[in-house]
């Protein structure tokens, strides 16, 4: 008691005494660093000390953070809300104090004078520190942030309020500043950012009052994020904003690489397209005598362009070949007037054309851009398209999505690491943490042990050791008070609940309480105080026998602390353990002492149990558990105790008692035999324990006697009381049985399969609602609800029968059906009410009921179900993006709209735009839709009205709420996503499948039918002939006959003795024969079709050993790993099958006639032939032939009749070829092989339809439409390359692995937009219907108000919109298209302006069915479509472990680093160097040419040279073009002096360099283009462009530069990436090569309509190929899909109408198949890619430090011997660049290296190499990597004769020796005496002579550290380091 009143709390009170401690402290630190500072200078060499330098303040006690847990106990609550001295040590000497509030958060206040006034004991101040550490303040803050932005986002001013609000703040800033002061020392008000915003605020607010600035109130709403700061408290909302802010970070080198590449594609775009898109259609005039005036007044007349509607955007044109045509009897003139799209579309200047490319690579509306240019300037401009937009786009935007996605992988892993080391904190900060105390309350009547004493463990010496301790009621002496946590709701509490309450008084345990809970079942109990603990039935629990049973039946005899453990021995989880819950650490009496005693753990429990066998009360254990356990883990032993509960019944049960294992003393070990003793039992799975607590949940049936009493009613809660009453269902035998009756019916598998079935009608049913229907089929509809309705009702009550309330209730599935059979009902209910039809749409929830028998769905959900906190979290901050920016848009632009569209107002005769900022609701949907990712087409409205302030708003709004909030949506899910999560949801799946289980009867009865009836005709036969029959039959076969199942047979084969049944298989016996080495599994009895493996191509064969290996699967265990052989046949395989070989001697026979031998060597050169390399180069030279004559039948065709007879002929001779090598296949490969390889099947599938088409034309029936159909099957033919083309291949089998996992994704979005279809259909059907004029225009209401009116007016006509809702299919391709964005804006306008059904729609009539999109956008689209990135990534990455290969699979992460780094320094070897020339100027050139200092100064130049390229613009003066050309022409005098200094210094060597063959050729081009100006602009390709490119020379620059790390990293990635992104481009050539085909057969006459025009058709392959890249981004299908589909506006008899079947099913399969698959596994290499890069340079080497390795090396090698001299290694390692350079002194470093030496003394380049990587690395072990993997030493004299370590040890050895010999010498006499000492020599001295010598010593000392000084400077890190020569007597 004493020293706990003694000790001091380390929260004090701040006083005045505390003050003058601090500024004491603050003074003798500076006296100690002045005296050490003149210690220092007077050469006393005292080590300063460095601790308190070296302090950092505590993260866990920043200011705004709360404070931690375990600090939180001991804190006087009545210091709450007072200053207190600072308890972060960093702050010790520091004038400030600390001030802990309400909520435990941590404020931190200077203690100086704050306003130079106020000190911290100022009255006033006081007060405002009170008010301002209240949390009450906050919150009103906060509160009144938030009205105040509810009132900015109303359409009215309230200058009352206004003034309100800027009071409050004001009061706040002056509280604020007042507690803290003004800004110069620390934690003042203006030193803390987020006051900045304030302060500017309430500053622009007084300003604003007295001087007009315009609307500036916006800054306002920057003050929301101030709700983050507060927000950061929530866990994950503090991942989110933390993830959200590193990402900000993090993005600078990518926006820096953006930037880069941005102005470079802008730069290429001014120079290829400036003013080009002025074009424009002219009318010919009829005057031809124009004066020139005249013609250029008539020409700028808006009038006579095409069309001549001046609210049409003009038709833009083009000069040249294949660019847009005007019509007739209009001539295209160039550079006229202004740009398309309000003159801001352009390349004009450096800035539009910037903005271009941005455009470009946020793919924004980009087909607009992309149709202009390629109208004006022809179609080879795509080139420049493909490149921005597979380079910028794909790379550039998916680079961001990979660094917002890695920092909150980072984020989310620091957090983690963080919560752990709170808990070690907690830990080790626990007041007594190696107490362990287990409380025993034995209840009245239950006598104490004899000895009446406390039982603890023997105590260990180690602080970290934990113990329990077992103890009696009965206060004694030693325990003053302790601790006892009672368990709340019956439960046992949680070891976090035990802190923070306050200490009982003693004695105050109640007595009589005896526990609902058993303590031995505690372990499987979750803790009460934790969100899902659920209390378990009563009857469930206490049902014993059944637990018994189990216990003693688990692994012979098992005991229940085992089951708590894993197999490694550690406490498998918190709720499991009973080892965890014994040792738990307390937090207890602070000074506990321990008694002497330590008798055996158990023997209180025992005696007590003995003494009362009557009783079966177990006496109550109550632990106190430390959170310690949870992240260190006591391995115990386990020890088995038993005692016998009941004499009568002889119950035993086996309870293990953990003791810690670990240092004890042998002393302690001897004491206690006991104590520590391995198990005898094994260790059970954490399997058995789930089935035990799958056993203790749905047992039913009575309480046991276990908790009967004689000594009167135990006291049960009236919760225990009502649940026996009303919930256990357990009242009479019969109802028992009528409910095990119920049970067997509906839980059986067949009603699962009844139930499913009725799911999918009942969805069928609601998915047949449409408008327009019929009154039959809306009653047949309605009655189907009924019935449904009932069915789910009755099974729903049914369950509730069978299982009782609460097992019902514990199943998620059942509660999820209730609540539907409920809101079923109610809608039934509510059936007649208006308005009331959405409850319609709870009925489709009943389709997510599938996800219980369908494991994707349910595993998706599971995902969408784990991120919703996230998600959550993300939504909220994505919320207050959208909002900020919303506000934001509204008070800047909202007047400019209402102005400018308004009567005095520039566009006062225009419509006013839908997307607009005149109110809140119209800003949020602008800024929704950028996040969407289309900012370009509201940004040119904003802009019309309100000028070039739109483009950084909505930049910031584009960047910031899509680039950086949305991926971290989608970087959320892909977390989600991890292979982890799919594993855990699989693992979780413990229920068996009912609906599998349901088929799988199905199947066994049909296979029992077969069996049967196979069995009867076979007695038959056998009865006619009567065979011989063998005694032994294969078990298998005879298995399979009588239940249809494949088994898997173990144990000895039987002997079946009944000759009539058993039937004899050949087959079998002889697949016996074949593995009678091994046990007969599942896969010996497949047949031998599964033998072979497909082969591919090449069809290699596998050998026979690899396919028994390959089948066999060893029935118990773990499956092996199985290597196989892959084995190049060089013969064909046998002519006959094995069965027939055994069966039919006759086959035989053939083999080996002369006929059989001749067609044997038939077939093996056949087989030699197909296997040539020239035979396969010839069929991909055919296969590419045919497909290009199909790319060349276009339109065009009937015009060429010379052509079109070619390609007539050329078809057959392709055909004819594909069959001669389909034949030749046949004979070289045989049937078998040839048909169960895929890629064969595909060949004889086209080879196929070819043979049908050549009969049908030679019975001339060839032109019928079923054959047309089936010739364009013919566009198939390309797919044959795939099995060719080894990369394209890798591809597409990746692909087709991916496939199921991707389908099923497919379904459920499909099934997630069901949904969505049909509320839409219940919302819209019939309502998009509307009255247009003549021209096709939309009437208003006010003219035509509705449909009868329509028809009747004449001049007007009702129609429905393309895209619909009037069912559901209609609904699905209206949802694909708002959730690819494209068309969308349409429909929603559509939407948007119903009215009545048949009423004509009014412009914003129902604004809020806006929602309805939105939240479609949220779920259909960010989630569904990128659960399509998800799954890909993850297939990605599961394909990439399986090809690890075996060789990565038994590495350690060090030596896999180490491997990759040996592989990738194989592909390197040093280079030799240019020679240095012998002329002395030629070798001053080469000295400054090859200087680095050279390279970036040119590279300077070449920046300028960019500045002044972007310095052109359109229509620029005469001035300023010739000082440009002068610039320009100084530029190139530049580089061309720079080209002939490289040729003299280089010489011959300079054209070895390609970069200076490229310089060498820009500068020629350069000075011709000058000197022929006029006739280098006639050629395609201007010189300018090429000046552009000099540009990418700054990669070579970026290595020299060293802060430029992070964009290498980016390079690096692009440049690891690139060879799979060229298969990857090739598959999607590949795609787009057949879809274009396909198109041209099928749309090649479609009129130009909706997208299609003159240049974007499918008339010919090249236009049908531009046409689909545009569409491979889903840019413009919408428009394509209006003109494929169009069958109104069109003439049957030149037959240009579409099909809109065919054009949905042909737009849909492209988009699924190229914009959600192909471009995602683009996505998907890259994301993959740059983690990869990212990981090497941040803990392995790059393939750069070996460049730079090597470039090293070249200097001291410069003849590339690869060998350098030992005496140069210590100054060559010295000179290399980080990580690879160990700094000098280093020769000991090099000596523990242990580098190979070679024959003159000389180390080879890869030895060092090798060992610098180990160095960093820190590989030591290198075990399983092969020797080869750093390549081959072959092609070098490589004899190592010894090594440094070697010769360090040499050295060694022969100074000793030399030393020894000296003294044998001079023992000898051989030898004169040693020289004297110093001691010696100094003894016969005089004084002075002493003097002289000591004088002239410190001189020379003094020269020699002079010159050492010269010679090297030791950095701070080497100073103790000494410097040994070679020579030294140290060994490393």
């Amino acid at each position: 008691m004493e020293e706990e009143e003694n000790e001091v709390s380390i929260f004090q009170l701040f006083t005045r005494e505390s003050m003058f401690a601090i500024e004491q402290r603050i003074a003798e630190e500076k006296a100690n660093r002045k005296a050490e500072r003149e210690a220092a200078e007077e050469g006393e060499e005292e080590e300063p000390q460095r601790e308190e330098d070296e302090l950092k303040p505590d993260e866990q006690l920043e200011i705004g953070k709360k404070l931690p847990t375990y600090m939180q106990n001991d804190f006087p609550r009545e210091l709450m809300g007072k200053p207190i001295e600072d308890f972060d040590d960093y702050y010790a000497n520091k004038l400030s104090f600390a001030v802990v509030a309400r909520d435990w958060t941590i404020f931190r206040f200077s203690a100086t004078k704050a306003l130079y006034i106020l000190t911290p004991f100022n009255p006033l101040r006081k007060i405002s520190i009170c008010i301002l550490t209240h949390p009450i303040f906050n919150l009103c803050v906060i509160l009144t942030i938030i009205v105040n932005c509810v009132f900015m986002a109303m359409n009215e001013s309230f200058p009352t309020m206004e003034k309100v609000f800027t009071v409050i703040y004001t009061v706040e800033a002056c509280v604020k500043i007042l507690s803290r002061g003004y800004i110069m020392k620390d934690f003042t008000y203006l030193r803390d950012p987020w006051n900045w915003l304030d302060f500017s605020v309430i500053s622009l607010a007084y300003i604003t009052m007295f001087v007009k600035l315009g609307n500036l109130s916006a800054l306002r709403t920057f003050r929301v994020l101030r709700a983050l700061k507060t927000v950061a408290v929530i866990p994950g909302l503090k991942t989110i904003v933390g993830a959200l802010l590193e990402a900000v970070r993090r993005l600078r080198d990518v926006m820096i690489l953006t930037v880069f590449m941005l102005s470079i594609f802008a730069l290429i775009g001014m120079q290829m397209y400036m003013g080009a898109l002025r074009s424009k259609c002219v009318l010919n005039t009829d005057n031809d005598n124009m004066t020139d005036d005249e013609y250029f007044n008539y020409v700028w007349d808006r009038d006579n362009w095409y069309p001549h509607d001046k609210f049409v955007e003009p038709f833009l044109c083009g000069n040249s070949t294949g660019a847009g045509d005007c019509p007739e009897n209009h001539t295209c003139i160039p550079e006229l007037h202004s740009n398309p799209n309000f003159n801001y579309t352009s390349f004009d200047h450096f800035g539009v054309a910037l903005l271009c490319a941005f455009r470009l690579m946020t793919q924004d509306y980009w087909e607009n851009l992309y149709m202009l240019v390629l109208r004006a300037n022809g179609p080879w401009n795509c080139l420049y398209f493909m490149i921005v937009i597979l380079l910028g786009s794909f790379y550039l935007v998916n680079l961001i999505l990979a660094i917002v996605a890695m920092s909150y992988d980072e984020q989310q892993k620091q957090d983690k690491a963080d919560e752990e080391n709170e808990a070690i904190e907690l830990a080790m900060n626990s007041p007594e943490p190696h107490m362990g105390t287990i409380t025993v309350v034995v209840p009245p009547g239950m006598t104490r042990s004899p000895t009446g004493s406390n039982l603890s463990l023997p105590p260990y010496n180690g602080k970290d050791k934990e113990t329990a301790s077992i103890q009696s009621e009965k206060p004694s002496e030693d325990h003053p008070h302790h601790p006892t946590v009672k368990p709340s709701f019956s439960l046992p509490g949680s070891p976090f609940n035990s802190r923070g309450k306050k200490k009982p008084k003693h004695g105050s345990q109640n007595a009589d309480r005896q526990p609902l809970v058993p303590p031995y079942l505690e372990i499987f109990l979750p803790f009460a105080d934790e969100s899902n603990a659920v209390t378990p039935s009563s009857d469930e629990m206490y049902n014993v026998d059944t637990l018994k049973k189990y216990l003693t039946n688990v692994h012979g005899r098992s005991s229940l602390a085992s089951l708590g453990l894993r197999n490694d021995g550690r406490p498998s989880s918190r709720r499991n353990s009973v080892a965890s819950l014994l040792s738990r650490a307390s937090h207890g009496s602070r000074r506990s002492q321990h008694s002497n005693k330590t008798p055996s753990k158990l023997e209180v429990l025992t005696r007590t149990m003995s003494k009362h066998k009557s009783q079966h009360l177990m006496p109550e254990v109550y632990v106190d558990r430390c959170k310690s356990d949870d992240v260190l883990y006591a391995r115990c032993e386990l020890e088995e105790q038993s005692w016998e509960l009941n004499d009568t019944q002889h119950r035993k049960y086996y309870l293990s008692q953990p003791a810690i294992q670990g240092s004890q003393s042998e002393g302690e070990k001897k004491s206690h035999p006991n104590s520590c003793r391995t198990p005898s039992v094994p260790d059970v799975d954490m399997k058995d324990v789930t089935v035990i607590r799958e056993l203790l949940e749905t047992a039913s049936g009575h309480r046991g006697s276990f908790m009967s009493s004689d000594m009167g009613e135990p006291v049960i809660p009236l919760k225990d009381r009502l649940y026996l009453k009303f919930c256990s269902w357990t009242c009479c035998p019969c109802w028992l049985m009528f409910q095990k009756g119920v049970a067997w019916f509906i839980l059986d598998a067949f009603v699962d399969l009844f139930i499913t079935i009725c799911i999918l009608v009942n969805t069928a049913f609601m998915g047949a609602d449409h408008y327009g229907m019929s009154e039959n089929l809306e009653n047949i509809l309605k009655n189907g609800n009924y019935v449904f309705t009932a069915i789910f009702a009755t099974e729903a009550f049914l369950k509730v029968i069978a299982l009782g309330p609460v097992v019902y209730l514990k199943d998620r599935w059942n509660c999820f059906d209730g609540i539907i059979v409920f809101l079923s009902f109610l809608e039934l209910a509510l059936d007649g009410v208006s308005g009331l039809s959405v409850l319609r749409s709870f009925r489709l929830l009943r389709v997510f009921k599938l996800a219980k028998s369908w494991p994707t769905l349910n595993m998706l959900i599971s995902i969408v179900a784990k991120t919703v906190g996230t998600l959550g979290n993300l939504t909220f901050v994505l919320g207050i993006v959208v909002f900020i920016f919303a506000v934001m848009g509204q008070q800047l632009f909202a007047e400019s709209y209402t102005f400018e569209y308004g009567p005095n107002g520039t566009y006062s005769d225009e419509e006013f735009p839908r997307w607009n900022f005149t109110d809140f609701l119209h800003s949020f949907m602008i800024v929704f839709r950028v996040l969407c990712g289309e900012w370009i087409e509201s940004m040119w409205g904003c802009r019309r009205v309100a000028g070039i302030h739109c483009i950084p708003f909505f930049l910031m709004t584009m960047v910031l709420g899509n680039l950086v909030v949305l991926n971290l949506f989608l970087a959320c899910l892909l977390s989600a996503f991890g292979a982890d999560s799919l594993q855990d949801s699989g693992t979780e799946e413990a229920e068996p499948n009912k609906l599998l289980e349901a088929i799988s009867r199905f199947k066994r009865f049909g296979s029992w039918v077969k069996v049967n009836i196979i069995v009867c005709v076979k007695v038959k036969m056998q009865r006619k002939s009567k065979p011989p029959i063998l005694p032994v039959v294969s078990p298998s076969l005879s298995r399979v006959e009588r239940n249809g199942k494949e088994p898997i047979s173990d144990g000895p084969t039987p002997v079946i003795r009944n000759a009539d049944s058993a039937t004899i298989s050949v087959k079998d016996l002889d697949k016996q024969s074949e593995s009678s080495t091994r046990p007969a599994s599942r896969a010996t009895l497949k047949s031998h079709k599964d033998m072979d493996g497909s082969s591919s191509g090449s069809c290699s064969t596998l050998s026979d050993d690899a396919k028994e290996r390959l089948n066999m699967v060893d029935a118990e265990g773990d499956p092996e790993i199985n290597e196989v052989d892959v084995v190049f046949a060089n013969y064909p395989d046998d002519c006959w099958c094995q069965i027939l070989r055994k069966r039919c001697a006759c086959c035989i026979r053939f083999e080996n006639s002369d006929l059989g031998k001749k067609w044997w060597n038939l077939r093996c050169k056949a087989f030699a032939m197909v296997e040539h390399n020239y035979f396969e180069s010839f069929i991909i030279i055919m296969i590419l032939a045919s497909s290009l004559a199909l790319a060349i039948e276009d339109i065009y065709l009937p015009e060429r009749p010379i052509l079109e007879d070619i390609l007539y002929y050329l078809d057959k001779v392709f055909t004819t070829v594909f069959i001669i090598e389909m034949f030749i296949k046949w004979v070289a490969f045989g049937y078998k092989k040839y048909f169960t390889d895929a890629w064969c099947w595909l060949d004889f599938i086209i080879v196929l339809i070819s043979i049908v088409m050549l009969v049908a034309e030679s019975m001339r029936i060839g032109e019928v439409g079923a054959f047309k159909a089936m010739r364009t099957l013919r566009a198939l033919r390309p797919l044959r390359a795939i099995s060719r083309w080894e990369g394209m291949r890798v591809v597409v089998n990746a692909l087709i692995k991916a496939i199921p996992s991707i389908f099923n994704v497919l379904l459920v979005c499909l099934v997630f937009w069901l949904i969505f279809g049909i509320v839409g259909v219940q919302f819209f059907s019939g309502k998009f219907h509307k009255c247009v004029n003549m021209e096709g225009i939309k009437v208003e209401p006010t003219e035509i108000a509705n449909r009868s009116m329509c028809n009747s007016t004449e001049g007007y006509k009702w129609i429905n919109a393309r895209v619909n809702f009037d069912n559901v299919l209609n609904a699905y391709l209206a949802l694909f298209q708002v959730a690819t964005y494209k068309g969308w804006t349409l429909i929603m306008d559509d939407a948007i302006d119903i009215t009545k059904m048949d009423d004509q729609p009014s412009r914003e009539n129902s604004i809020l069915y806006y929602l309805y999109f939105v939240f479609f956008i949220i779920f259909g689209s960010f989630f569904t479509l990128n659960l399509f990135i998800g799954v890909i990534i993850d297939n990605f990455n599961q394909q990439k472990k399986k090809a690890g290969g075996s060789l990565e699979l038994f590495m350690t992460e060090d030596q896999k680093k180490y491997y990759k780094a040996m592989k990738r320094m194989a592909s390197k070897a040093p280079q030799k160097s240019i020679p240095r020339p012998e002329m002395k100027i030629a070798a001053m050139i080469f000295d400054i040419t090859s200087n680095q200092m050279f390279d970036i100064g040119i590279m300077l130049v070449i920046m300028l040279n960019m500045v002044t390229m972007a310095m052109e613009h359109y229509k620029q003066t005469d001035l300023f073009t010739n000082v440009l050309y002068y610039i320009n022409l100084s530029f190139i005098i530049i580089f061309t002096i720079e080209c002939l200094l490289k040729i003299i210094g280089l010489r011959q060597y300079y054209f070895k360099i390609p970069w200076n063959i490229f310089d060498f050729v820009v500068v020629v081009l350069s000075v011709l283009g000058i000197a022929l100006s006029d006739a280098m602009e006639a050629f395609f390709v201007s010189p300018t462009l090429l000046r552009v490119v000099r540009v990418f020379r700054v990669g070579r620059v970026l290595r020299l530069v060293k802060s430029a790390k992070g964009i290498r990293t980016l390079l690096f990635s692009l440049a690891v990436s690139l060879p799979a992104l060229f298969n990857i481009g090739l598959l999607l050539f590949l795609v787009m090569f057949i879809y274009a085909t396909f198109g041209m057969n099928f749309f090649m006459h479609v009129k130009h309509t909706g997208g299609l025009d003159d240049c974007f058709n499918f008339e010919t392959f090249g236009r049908s190929i531009i046409l689909l890249f545009q569409m491979c981004t889903s840019a413009g299908w919408d428009g394509a899909l209006a003109g494929l589909s169009n069958e109104e506006d069109c003439e049957e008899e030149d037959k240009n109408c579409g099909s809109y079947t065919m054009a949905v099913f042909y737009l849909v399969t492209y988009l699924v198949i190229s914009f959600l698959v192909v471009v995602n596994m683009y996505i998907a290499v890259i994301l993959e890619n740059f983690s990869q890069a990212t990981e090497d340079v941040q803990q392995g080497l790059t393939p750069d430090d070996f460049d730079m390795y090597y470039e090293k090396w070249e200097k001291f090698d410069p003849d590339a011997t690869q060998f350098i001299a030992l005496e140069k290694l210590s100054d060559f390692v010295d000179y290399l660049e980080e990580p690879l350079r160990l700094p000098k002194p280093n020769h000991f470093l090099l000596v523990k290296l242990d580098i190979a030496i070679c024959e003159g003394d000389t180390c080879f380049c890869r030895d060092i190499l090798d060992a610098l990587t180990k160095n960093f690395l820190g590989t030591s072990d290198t075990g399983d990597i092969p020797a080869d993997a750093g390549g081959p030493k072959e092609n070098v004299e490589y004899k190592p004769i010894s090594s440094t370590l070697m010769r360090q040890k040499e050295h060694y050895a022969a100074r000793l020796i030399q030393k020894a010999y000296r003294a044998y010498r001079r023992r000898r006499g051989e030898l004169g005496a040693p020289p004297m000492s110093y001691d010696e020599a100094m003894a016969d001295t005089t004084p002075q002579e002493k003097q002289e010598i000591e004088k002239k010593g410190e001189e020379n000392d003094d020269q020699r550290e002079k010159k050492e000084d010269e010679n090297e400077v030791i950095t701070p890190s080497e100073q103790k380091t000494v410097e040994l020569g070679p020579d030294s007597d140290v060994v490393a």
